[in-house]
């Protein structure tokens, strides 16, 4: 599997997944984007799942993620974290079991088909934010 990670802003992260994805890899690389200090700022945090060829993720790989995440996400309390996906069952069925799961972080979440969809989420929820404050 590869991921890469692009930083595109001082706030904003894009995570590449390609190829062959498993579990372990995923926790891992989560664990290595929230120890690089850039992660302090990030508000905007994108994994783009869209080049993968085959997951080997299973439900419990989800949960420990998340396990994993309660942790990040006290890091950086006040990121966005939107997921790109592809159109299958079991592309559908794992975000659904993490989006189920990590719904009580502090971040907020989503799940969507196109880059420009998880983008103009992103930036709504983001303007949205300034406005109240």
């Amino acid at each position: 599997m590869a991921i890469h990670d692009i930083w595109e802003s001082k706030s904003t992260v894009i995570t590449q997944y390609s190829g062959r994805v498993n579990g372990q890899e995923l926790i891992e690389a989560s664990l290595k984007k929230s120890g690089d200090g850039r992660f302090d700022d990030v508000r905007i945090i994108i994994g783009d799942w869209s080049r993968i060829s085959h997951v080997d993720i299973t439900p419990e790989d989800v949960k420990a993620l998340v396990a994993c995440l309660r942790s990040i996400s006290k890091i950086n309390p006040y990121a966005i974290n939107a997921s790109v996906i592809n159109q299958d069952e079991t592309g559908n069925a794992l975000a659904a079991w993490y989006k189920f799961l990590a719904d009580d972080l502090s971040w907020k979440i989503g799940i969507f088909h196109t880059m420009d969809e998880a983008r103009a989420w992103c930036e709504a929820i983001l303007i949205k934010k300034a406005a109240n404050h």
